[in-house]
Order: C-alpha cells, then sequence, then structure tokens
C-alpha cells in the first residue's frame, strides 16, 4: 500500500499552490474537474489513501465527486477544501456524507500537513483493521471449516464449491466489505454439523422423508446463524446465512435487493446459495439459471455472472498424480491407502491444507499406492 493523494480544485492557483508547499512532503497527483479525479482513480493500480477534493467546481460539484469517489474506492479518506463563501454547504455535505474533515480556503501549509498527516493514519488505521480481519478472522474460520471436513465430507466439498464460485465473482465484481462475503461462504453449512448424516443423504438423494427429518434439515440455516453470532463483527454474516435459501423452492421465492441498487455482497451471497441450491436438487447449471430468471427475483446480469462462475469453478479435470504431488482444493478420486493397506483418506475428499499435508508425509515416509486419481 502507499499512502498517496490526490487534489481535485478547478482553480490552476491553488493546485500549483500545493504542489510548491507539499512537493517532497508526499505522494500526490492533482486533477483539475470532478471527472478527470475520478478517471485518475479508476485508472490507479492501488487506491488513494486521501482525496482532497474543492466544493464549488464546475460540471460536478465536490459533493457529487466525492460521492461517486467512495463507490469506486471506499476505503480513501476523503477532504474537503471549501470557500468561506462555501462554508454552509460544506457543513451539510459533512453531516450526511463519509467525510474525515474539511478545511477553508486559504489553508496554511501547517494545517494540510496536519490533516494530511491525520487522514493517512486513519487510511492506516482501515487497512490493518482489513488485514487482521482477513488474516486473524479467515484463519480461524478456515480451522473450523477443516473440523467440517473430518465431520461431514460432503457437505465440506459443498462450502468448497460454495468458496470457489464466490472467488471467483469477487475476481470481477466490485462489492462494499468483501470479507463478508467470504466468510459466509466458508460457514454458510456450519449448521449442518448438527443435522444427521443419515438425514442429509436422504435430502441429497430426494429421497422421501419424514416431516421431523425434513425439519431438521430446513432448521441449519438457523442453527449455522446461532453460532456465527456468537462472534464478533459477523451479524451481518449470521443474518446472510439465517435467510438462506435451502430448497429450489426458497430460492425462487427469496427477496433481494432492487435491480436499480448497487450490486451487494448480501445478494452475491443469496444468488450463489440459490444456484447450489438447484444443482443439489439435481438441475443442471443452466436449468437453474433459467429457473431463476423467471423469477423476476434476482439480476439479470448477476445470474449471467453467476452462471459463469459456477460453469468455472465446478468444472474439474482428471488427473494422475503421486502422492508427494498432493496438493489444497484436489478432489481425490479414490481413496488414498497406504502400501500397508490403511485407508487415509476416502473418495469424493477435497483436500485442505492440513490433509495434503499429512497425505504427502505418508507418500515420503510408510508409502502410499499411486498413482492416485484426483480431480484438479
Amino acid at each position: 500500500m502507499t499512502d498517496r493523494v490526490l487534489f481535485v480544485d478547478d482553480e490552476p492557483r491553488i493546485l500549483d499552490g500545493l504542489r510548491r508547499s507539499l512537493h517532497g512532503h508526499y505522494d500526490f497527483d492533482t486533477a483539475t474537474s470532478g471527472l478527470e479525479g475520478l478517471a485518475l482513480i479508476d485508472a490507479a493500480t492501488t487506491p488513494y489513501a486521501v482525496v482532497v477534493s474543492d466544493m464549488m467546481m464546475p460540471a460536478m460539484t465536490g459533493a457529487e465527486f466525492l460521492t461517486r469517489a467512495h463507490a469506486a474506492s471506499p476505503d480513501t479518506v476523503q477532504m474537503i477544501l471549501s470557500g468561506e463563501a462555501e462554508l454552509g454547504s460544506t457543513i451539510a455535505v459533512v453531516n450526511d456524507g463519509n467525510l474525515f474533515r474539511f478545511l477553508t480556503k486559504p489553508c496554511a501549509a501547517e494545517a494540510m500537513t496536519r490533516a494530511l498527516d491525520a487522514a493517512l493514519a486513519q487510511n492506516r488505521l482501515v487497512h490493518s483493521e482489513r488485514e487482521l480481519l482477513d488474516h486473524t478472522l479467515n484463519g480461524a474460520v478456515e480451522v473450523l471449516t477443516e473440523l467440517m471436513s473430518a465431520t461431514n465430507p460432503a457437505e465440506f466439498n459443498r462450502t468448497e464449491r460454495v468458496k470457489a464460485i464466490i472467488g471467483t465473482l469477487l475476481l470481477k465484481l466490485t462489492v462494499a466489505d468483501p470479507w463478508e462475503l467470504r466468510i459466509a461462504a466458508m460457514l454458510g453449512q456450519v449448521g449442518l454439523m448438527a443435522v444427521p448424516a443419515s438425514v442429509i443423504a436422504q435430502v441429497r438423494a430426494g429421497d422421501e422423508v419424514s416431516p421431523e427429518a425434513a425439519e431438521i434439515y430446513r432448521s441449519h440455516p438457523s442453527l449455522g446463524a446461532d453460532l456465527i453470532r456468537r462472534i464478533p463483527r459477523l451479524q451481518n454474516v449470521a443474518e446472510w446465512v439465517a435467510a438462506q435459501p435451502v430448497t429450489m423452492a426458497d430460492a425462487t421465492a427469496a427477496v433481494v435487493d432492487p435491480p436499480e441498487a448497487p450490486v451487494t455482497a448480501h445478494e452475491v451471497y443469496v444468488t450463489v446459495m440459490a444456484f447450489t441450491a438447484g444443482a443439489d436438487a439435481g438441475l443442471s447449471p443452466r436449468r437453474v439459471h433459467t429457473a431463476l430468471a423467471a423469477c423476476r427475483h434476482y439480476r439479470k446480469d448477476l445470474l449471467d455472472d453467476v452462471l459463469a462462475a459456477y460453469e468455472l469453478s465446478v468444472v474439474r479435470r482428471p488427473r494422475q498424480v503421486k502422492g508427494t504431488q498432493l496438493t489444497v482444493g484436489m478432489q481425490v478420486e479414490q481413496d488414498v491407502l497406504t502400501t500397508t493397506g490403511l485407508v487415509l483418506i476416502r473418495a469424493g475428499e477435497t483436500l485442505t491444507e492440513s490433509m495434503a499435508i499429512r497425505l504427502r508425509h505418508f507418500a515420503s515416509g510408510v508409502g502410499v499406492i499411486e498413482p492416485i486419481n484426483v480431480l484438479v
């Protein structure tokens, strides 16, 4: 991360003054209009840490520019550099928006420096918290999902499928707080750990089950949500998991965000889980797409993206590998046995990092029967 600053002002003399007073102290760019500033934000390889905008500019006001800049780069800290005559409207924008502070013109170099240093510190704080969430919380959640792989391999494979689809989508879509979406993908099926394996197997096979067994299965989202609510900062994730569609009937009745609103992480999760519910019911991905489009609750463009991600993420290709070549994410197509006949892992399981390490240790030590058929 670089601490870059963007100044936007339609007065060249203001920008010239900033260049003279701040040269050598900060890495910054300048723009003479809101449109030019947005173009720089879109073209930046890494987000600006701070954006400082004039309030009154032709074609696009500072308020309009900062609103669009926030949508494009939510973590960028925003400030306004305003004239005295614009003070009333500036205060209204500060109160209604995501602004860090405002400065008045003319602004002394010392005041600008103090404000920029504080804004840069705020940006680092945001990124530090995001890194904590991404690494510490994700790591803890991954441990929990690995425990799921040992108790219920079939549902762990379902979780891995959802993770892969969402990971592919996030390469294309921009949503606020994508970490919530990744954690929802990992924890969305955790409630199934409380459902008997026999009930899950009957439901997945399409067998007729008793009303009691059906109710137990349908309760797994609420069971999972109750567990997730105990973890700080995961209230949104808990609500998404509680409301996720369990069957295709749930999926076609789901209520999602209006099509004119920006795509949200919650909307992505609902759509992916609707696709998963359809696939679990035995429908092809394209038939699921058609059914969800027909119910008119889902965005056509998001459905198209999810279908593409589903087909890309789920399709695997067969390979034969040695035991020492087993890596995380591979799905074994046969029981993996030691040369003495001990079963290490059953066919159909997707390798976690700990499982892959364990198998490689056995392969280089005791030895395993090779080659091993896998899907990658």
